[in-house]
């Protein structure tokens, strides 16, 4: 085989059931063709026959996939992506940031896929070439935090591990007291990087997720469901072999230049997504608030939703991925008098957790006091408010609980109460109030036990809705569900112009993403200026890297991949293709996994009727509604002229064959088309 640049052109097959490591080398050309991340994982969703209705999202059938793409490793800003079947039955492809994509890298892999199922709690083990199968017994039930630190020290490279290179009779007693004890050598460094789950993921919650960090979450769409159905505790990576460069000058020099920008950005530098709150409510009406009742508050003092605030509350330090001068994370100690909540390190939290279980649980409002009316409180009040949005930020991370999902489900449940359609006697004796942490934190743990009703909750907010929909006759439970097929709406409000619109969530594709790309483009009716848009944030996620510094690396992204690769024709209509693939496998995996014969009515129109039927009722966006209030328009026009711009059926929404065969992906697309033309 030629000298391979940028990729190692090896992923590792684990099957749990068998115990058996292989290895899958895939051609060049492949690589040429989805680049890595989810593409590629969407490409082997097809390969390996994973679109299969029949085939069990949490059974030992499906395929986990652990992807990374050409640049991670070397470009700043790094992430992995994780590809399954989702327990929801859709396409999950769920990024990541934090070091373990590039850890993987350096190890001599392109991705790691898991399939079967180990007949006891297991975690992998890789160092470099070698991947073992290892008991994780000893961690099973621990949350991600714990669980982490714990593995991290159980792979160890060669450099970790030997006597340290300082004879004993170097040492003066006092400096000898303090050496660690021997054959653990550089001791506290411990570099090997771990993706777990914690108790949410080992109960198969459909929308657990996979953590690294603590709290850098594959967030989305149940990937830590998939990963405990499989007894799969962790996965934990040491690498030391580099990571091989086409022309490593001219890559070096343009990652200077992505350094260079980002150093400029003061809004991300400063605060991360911790920054968006206080623009989210007050310019664009957009702030989830009380399950999507309202989007901004009457009174600006609500200041725990600004970063200055948080950072003075509770900020310990900024950290960031290898080679990226944006800070996304900030470790927190949780100040409060509560005992439940004091002292709990956590993180920020980023803007999707300060909406989804902040605002929207009604964590920042007096008790009794509604949003429109003014704030009453003082100062204390406010850090108490923020105590609890992190600390029920932290739950989530430690349980792996994809907390859009989760603040959406306990929501819909808070406002159910509200409207008197349930009460305690439904929740196991939970009294669940807006803004009460304790409830929240009881029913928690409920759900990541499966316990009780808790079992009905692990489902997710739209199978929530439709259990207390048909167990009290009242179908009307089901316009409170803030779903976009099927999975809860992030903290992005569409009703509001000056926020998302509507077209993204109903045409991105992967469901309700928030970071689906092509926002101008939807805004103004332009469908090839978005589909453009979508179809390089979906090839961002196959490099893979971080959509947040994607400004800064928009002139150099291209030339990237070539200095990576050696790929000198490589283009800008290759990297569009990439995600264009990516796009037309995702469409046809849900038409076919779920059996759509009217993708329309069935899929694309299942959006939550607040949109359109509930306009904003304050803010700088007061009485707006979701696309002008003409849902029809969206469905029946505009959707329709997107899908002929994308060269897919105007009725249905299928890529064509002709499509297909246009894309390269007829190969291993075209017979499923075939059945939905």
């Amino acid at each position: 085989m030629a000298d391979l640049f940028g990729i190692t052109g090896k992923i590792a097959r684990v099957d749990l059931t068998t115990e058996t490591v292989t290895v899958i080398e895939p051609a060049e050309e492949i690589y040429r063709k989805y680049l890595g991340g989810s593409a590629m994982g969407a490409y082997f969703l097809f390969k390996e026959g994973i679109f299969d209705p029949k085939l069990d999202p949490l059974g030992p059938d499906n395929l986990l996939q652990f992807m990374i793409g050409p640049v991670t490793g070397a470009a700043p800003n790094a992430r992995i992506t994780l590809v399954t079947k989702s327990p929801y039955n859709i396409f999950c492809a769920s990024t990541c940031g934090g070091h373990f994509g590039s850890e993987l890298k350096y190890a001599g892999w392109d991705g790691i896929q898991v399939v079967g199922k180990a007949s006891k709690p297991v975690y992998l083990a890789v160092m470099d070439d070698t991947i073992e199968i290892r008991d994780a017994s000893h961690v099973w039930g621990k949350g991600v935090e714990e669980a982490e630190l714990i593995l991290k020290s159980e792979v160890l490279a060669e450099l970790e591990s030997r006597e340290g290179m300082i004879r004993d009779a170097d040492l003066n007693p006092e400096w000898a007291a303090l050496r660690p004890p021997k054959r653990l050598g550089m001791h506290a460094k411990r570099l090997a990087h771990v993706m777990a789950i914690g108790p949410g993921g080992e109960n198969q919650v459909w929308y657990s997720c996979v953590v690294t960090e603590g709290a850098r979450a594959a967030g989305r769409w149940g990937a830590g469901a998939v990963m405990g159905s499989k007894n799969l505790k962790a996965v934990v990576v040491r690498g030391t072999k580099g990571h091989k460069l086409a022309d490593k000058k001219t890559f070096l020099a343009l990652v200077s230049g992505i350094q260079k920008s980002e150093r400029g950005d003061y809004f991300w530098r400063s605060y991360g997504t911790a920054g968006i709150g206080a623009n989210s409510a007050y310019v664009e009406d957009a702030f989830p608030i009380r399950n999507w009742q309202w989007c901004s508050w009457a009174d600006p003092h609500v200041k725990a939703i600004t970063g200055p605030f948080m950072d003075q509350t509770s900020f310990v330090r900024k950290v960031s991925c290898y080679g990226c001068n944006l800070h996304c994370l900030y470790p927190v100690e949780v100040t409060s008098s509560d005992p439940l909540m004091d002292g709990t390190m956590s993180d920020m939290p980023d803007w999707e957790a300060m909406g989804m279980v902040g605002g929207n649980l009604g964590y920042m409002e007096m008790d009794g006091v509604d949003p429109d009316k003014p704030f009453t409180g003082s100062v204390k009040d406010q850090a108490e408010h923020l105590a609890k949005l992190q600390y029920t930020t932290f739950i989530h991370d430690d349980n792996s609980l994809d907390f859009i999902e989760g603040g959406a489900n306990i929501a819909l449940l808070m406002e159910l109460v509200q409207r008197g359609f349930i009460d305690s006697g439904d929740l196991d004796g939970i009294d669940l109030q807006w803004g009460d942490v304790h409830a929240v934190d009881e029913l928690v743990k409920k759900i990541c036990a499966r316990d009780g009703i808790g079992d009905k909750l692990a489902q997710g907010t739209y199978e929530t809705a439709r259990y207390f929909a048909e167990l009290k006759g009242k179908p009307e439970i089901m316009n409170y569900s803030m779903t976009a097929h099927h999975y809860g709406q992030p903290a992005h409000d569409v009703r509001s112009p000056a926020d998302k619109n509507a077209m993204e969530y109903v045409t991105v594709n992967r469901a309700c993403a928030h970071t689906g790309g092509g926002t101008a483009g939807f805004k103004t009716g332009d469908w090839a200026a978005a589909i453009a848009g979508q179809n390089v944030s979906a090839a961002q996620n196959s490099l893979v890297h971080c959509q947040f510094p994607a400004g800064h690396w928009a002139g150099s992204r291209i030339d990237l991949i070539k200095a990576a690769t050696g790929w000198s024709d490589f283009s800008d209509e290759d990297l569009q293709l990439v995600g264009a693939r990516e796009y037309a496998l995702s469409r046809l995996f849900e038409i076919h996994i779920r059996q759509l014969k009217d993708p329309k009515a069935e899929w694309d129109r299942q959006v939550p009727p607040r949109w359109f039927n509930d306009p904003l009722p304050t803010g700088s966006q007061k009485g707006a509604v979701a696309y002008e209030g003409k849902p029809d328009v969206l469905f029946n026009e505009a959707l329709p002229a997107y899908w002929k711009e994308r060269g897919w059926t105007e009725d249905k929404g299928v890529p064509t064959l002709d499509t297909l065969k246009k894309l390269g992906i007829d190969d291993v697309a075209g017979t499923v088309a075939s059945e939905h033309l």
